[in-house]
């Protein structure tokens, strides 16, 4: 099935799961994984998507699907569409680029489940109705995109609301990001053992423990990066980076960039 409107395109498919033609799109796109594992590869590295996960390619990227679990579910939108949505929601910002990171918010995944729903309860219905469901959708999900999808426009990693043993995990980690934490003491803030801590963190959110924190690091470090002349060294260190080398590593994973690439494409110039 496929709907389509002047702000984007949805589509949902059970055939051609393993394509291998290179695309480039003038929008956002995002791919959620609603049955098992996703992989598809750009010019500047592999991405997979576990079942429950979501990721956004930014306009213009380069990449191919290489493999997809049973249905393939994407959304296009438009840059303009979106830039609407930043506009409205007060990010005043250069058109936002999302980071090349997959992981699973619960928002994100009720919007799509409703939507397959919906579709497939409506399939063979008028296409005006279709048509305007669609454009309603796109402007749901613009705006979903930018407060739960990591990017240029954060200033820390999207808020999720998970069970109560994580979300108390999380919140001692937000209050303490740039110390060091073993993984028993992330678990011990949980209640839980470090087994069971790792194994429901990672059912959760699609990301370990260890990986949510070094994450949620760089994105509180994007709002100096952007808006103060601080060195790199200095920022790597404020928050909670070992060394200057580690955090432009994971940036460059995160953004395909240095954070000196970064600051220069998406800093307020003075």
């Amino acid at each position: 099935m496929i709907l389509d409107s002047e702000n984007g395109l949805l589509l949902m498919r059970n055939d051609h799961l393993d394509e291998r033609n290179w695309r480039s799109d003038d929008c956002y796109k995002l791919i959620f994984s609603p049955f098992g594992r996703g992989d598809y590869q750009t010019q500047r590295g592999d991405i997979t998507i576990d079942h429950g996960e979501f990721f956004i390619f930014n306009p213009n990227e380069v990449h191919k699907q290489l493999k997809a679990t049973k249905e393939k579910f994407l959304v296009e939108i438009q840059p303009s569409l979106l830039r609407d949505a930043a506009d409205h929601l007060g990010f005043k910002h250069t058109d936002p680029e999302f980071s090349m990171v997959s992981y699973k918010h619960p928002q994100i995944r009720q919007w799509v489940s409703f939507v397959r729903d919906f579709l497939s309860l409506n399939d063979g219905a008028s296409s005006a109705a279709n048509q305007f469901f669609l454009d309603h959708s796109l402007t749901q999900l613009s705006i979903m995109m930018l407060q739960y999808g990591t990017g240029s426009h954060q200033s820390e990693f999207p808020i999720i609301n998970s069970q109560a043993n994580i979300n108390d995990a999380i919140k001692a980690l937000k209050e303490s990001y740039n110390e060091d934490w073993t993984l028993d003491e992330m678990a011990a803030a949980a209640r839980l053992n470090k087994y069971q801590f790792a194994h429901l963190f990672k059912e959760e959110l699609g990301l370990s423990p260890y990986s949510w924190l070094q994450l949620y690091r760089l994105f509180r470090s994007q709002n100096s990066l952007l808006h103060t002349n601080d060195s790199i060294l200095s920022l790597a260190l404020q928050h909670g980076f070992k060394s200057v080398s580690s955090y432009n590593h994971l940036f460059k994973k995160v953004y395909r960039k240095t954070p000196s690439e970064f600051r220069r494409i998406h800093g307020f110039k003075k």
